[in-house]
C-alpha cells in the first residue's frame, strides 16, 4: 500500500506541474502576442516613439545646417583669399613642383584592375602548386 500512495503521490505532482507549465506557456503566448502587436506597442510607448522620431527628425536638420554653414563658409572670400595666398606660399616654396601632376584617375583605374587580376593569378597558381 505504501508504493501505491507513493504512485499516487507523484502523479499528483506529475499534474500539478503539468498544469502549472501550461499556464506559463499561455503566459508566454499571451506576452508573445503583446510584443509583436505594433498598435498596441505604438499605444503603451507613443510618448517614447514621438520622442525618437522628433530626435532623428533634429539630427538630420541639425546635419544638412552644419553642412550648410561649412559650405558658406568655404565660399567665403576670406577663406578664398586665404587658400591662394597659401597657394602662392607653397609655388613660391616649391617651383620646381608647379608644373608635377600626380597619376591621372585612369591611371589609377589601371593599376587598381592590374593588381586585381595579378592577385586572382597568383591564387590560382598557388592553388595548383598546393593541390598538385
Amino acid at each position: 500500500m505504501n508504493g501505491d500512495n507513493e504512485v499516487d503521490e507523484l502523479e499528483r505532482e506529475v499534474d500539478r506541474i503539468r498544469s502549472n507549465i501550461g499556464e506559463l506557456v499561455r503566459e508566454l503566448n499571451r506576452r508573445r502576442h503583446e510584443a509583436f502587436d505594433l498598435r498596441l506597442q505604438l499605444r503603451h510607448h507613443a510618448g517614447r516613439v514621438v520622442l525618437a522620431g522628433a530626435t532623428v527628425v533634429v539630427l538630420i536638420a541639425g546635419g544638412i545646417a552644419l553642412a550648410l554653414a561649412r559650405l558658406r563658409r568655404r565660399r567665403s572670400i576670406r577663406v578664398r583669399v586665404g587658400r591662394l595666398r597659401e597657394a602662392l606660399r607653397r609655388i613660391a616654396a616649391h617651383p620646381e613642383h608647379l608644373g608635377e601632376r600626380g597619376p591621372s584617375v585612369s591611371r589609377k583605374v589601371a593599376a587598381a584592375g592590374g593588381s586585381a587580376i595579378a592577385s586572382v593569378l597568383g591564387k590560382r597558381l598557388a592553388k595548383r602548386l598546393v593541390s598538385g
